[in-house]
């Protein structure tokens, strides 16, 4: 195949090979109109409106078009595929469009390039397939030769048929339709949905102005009154809802009108769109109920959170000590969990410190750690040592509450001779600071709730003044992935490290900003004890352990 154009200048004549052409002619290549041709073709389709192309043909070696190429398109030019104007230029026919081939069009193009006389395709309908799914496209088509090439134009049918079931599509989504009401003419027009939305037969035609005001509710009458006012003497689109009966129901309508002037400010008509909103407003309603419910519900759960286990913004002064507590529950909005602490004076003048876990969250853990943590302080106050609490506090949990679990940690300081007596039960261990010494104080003890003869024991230790005792339910140290053994290790590296810089008196409070829980799914109660007072009357060195 080579390139032929309409007047071949080669002395041998239209069969002669090309001077450009290796090894005899280019096959594939179209025919070359001449340069002006082309050029003209281009101006002319440049200004041309609608739908045009210009193609040459594309000859093989016999002189026969086995395909067309296009060479000018006009900016309205759009394919199937969506290529426009200029981007079609270069696009082979058959190449992009091979279900052509021997179709009424096709035949057309070839007599046409034949014959030179002008042809219409009415009604031509364009297949092509994605995957095994066919799409259709019906056209008129329009083709003549003009410049040693098919000059053709089109209209595409479907496209009205297209954006119409599409802006169906949408009114079914968005639950709206459109309306105009001509204040001129009174010729008033509804899309299908808006018929739908008022339960109203197409058959009965669209409601006048008029006749909407009177199936408004008439609490909302003056919503209306007051944007009709405002369509009338002003240009801007109005927004606003009402309520309108439907049938025995009412529904909510949310109305966009706009008004439309002539040259001379008249008012000539109301376009608007209307849209439905009743399951919207309803689902609204119900979620701000809820919303209401919940802020009332979690008010009520902070004040019972208050009640079983009071917040405390600044640290106590007890016998010999400073104290200072935190809980933060798991659940954010409920504020209510199964951790708890408790920092007591008793009768004696020795000091209650304890700690807990309840297993799970919510309120029925909060109820359970109520009961656990009033039943330590009776028995605390019934001068039980703390395996002795402990003990009672298994047998009561195992014969009362078989379904719960829990874990703890008692201990008792005797400011007299700074003693201080612990036991735990399936408890992290605390940790006892000096200085810039860390270390685990651990008595093991099993989880309350399990053996109802199990026996608990105490441990003792001499404090010092300054020292500071770290006791926390598991949250602060647990992080999924994470041993609590590890957790424990990186707590008393962080303790170690903020008390090097810490002046006594700061002691207290740099360690409770350093205590940051591990994991926000768990509740996590912190208490943060520091020795303040020398021993009262027993002589006892503050070395002495």
């Amino acid at each position: 195949m080579r390139l032929l154009p309409p007047s071949d200048p080669s002395p041998d004549g239209p069969g002669a090979s090309s001077p450009g052409a290796c090894g005899g002619s280019l096959q594939g290549a179209p025919e070359a109109p001449f340069p002006a041709s082309t050029a003209d073709v281009r101006a002319l389709l440049d200004v041309m409106p609608g739908a045009a192309s210009w193609s040459v043909p594309v000859r093989d070696e016999t002189g026969a078009v086995v395909d067309f190429l296009v060479e000018a398109a006009s900016a309205g030019a759009v394919d199937v595929h969506g290529l426009r104007g200029g981007e079609l230029v270069g696009v082979r026919g058959l190449e992009r469009y091979p279900s052509v081939l021997g179709t009424p069009l096709w035949e057309a193009y070839l007599r046409v390039m034949e014959t030179g006389e002008p042809e219409q395709i009415d009604r031509y309908e364009h297949v092509e397939a994605a995957g095994d799914v066919p799409y259709r496209s019906t056209f008129t088509v329009r083709v003549a030769r003009v410049a040693g090439g098919l000059l053709t134009t089109w209209i595409r049918h479907d496209g009205d048929r297209q954006l119409a079931a599409r802006l169906e599509r949408t009114e079914q989504l968005g639950n709206l339709g459109w309306g105009h009401w001509n204040l001129l003419t009174g010729e008033i027009t509804w899309s299908p949905r808006l018929y739908t939305i008022h339960g109203r037969d197409p058959a009965e035609g669209p409601l006048t102005l008029e006749e909407y005001f009177t199936i408004v509710e008439p609490e909302d009458l003056p919503v209306m009154e007051r944007a009709m006012a405002a369509l009338a003497g002003g240009d801007e689109t109005q927004e606003f809802e009402v309520r309108v009966r439907v049938g025995a129901g009412v529904r909510n309508i949310r109305i966009f009108a706009e008004p439309v002037r002539d040259v001379a400010g008249r008012l000539l008509e109301i376009h608007g769109i209307m849209q439905d909103v009743t399951d919207w407003r309803r689902a609204a309603d119900e979620l701000a109920s809820v919303s209401r419910r919940l802020a009332e519900e979690s008010q009520l759960s902070m004040r019972l959170q208050n009640i079983i286990m009071p917040a405390e913004d600044e640290p106590r002064t007890l016998p010999g000590l400073r104290v200072t507590g935190r809980y933060a529950p798991a659940e954010r909005e409920a504020f209510l969990g199964g951790d708890w602490y408790q920092v007591i004076e008793l009768d004696d003048g020795d000091v209650l410190l304890a700690v807990g876990d309840v297993a799970g969250h919510g309120l029925a853990a909060a109820s359970a750690m109520a009961k656990l943590r009033h039943a330590i302080t009776g028995l605390a106050f019934a001068r039980h040592d703390p395996a002795q609490i402990l003990t009672v506090l298994n047998r009561l949990l195992c014969k009362l509450r078989p379904d719960v679990l829990a874990t703890a940690l008692v201990a008792r300081y005797s400011p007299a001779d700074r003693t201080l007596r612990w036991t735990h039960a399936g408890h992290p261990p605390m940790l006892l600071a000096r200085g810039a010494h860390v270390e685990r104080l651990l008595h093991p003890g099993v989880l309350l709730g399990v053996f109802p003869d199990a026996a608990y024991t105490c441990a003792a230790v001499r404090l010092r003044p300054d020292d500071v005792l770290v006791m926390f339910t598991d949250g602060l140290i647990e992080k999924r992935g994470r041993d609590l053994y590890e957790g424990l290790d990186l707590m008393s590296e962080t303790l170690a490290r903020v008390l090097r810089a810490a002046a006594p008196e700061d002691r207290l409070r740099t360690v409770m900003d350093a205590m940051v829980p591990g994991s926000a799914t768990d509740d996590t109660c912190v208490l943060v004890t520091q020795v303040t007072a020398p021993a009262r009357g027993s002589g006892a060195a503050d070395g002495d352990q």
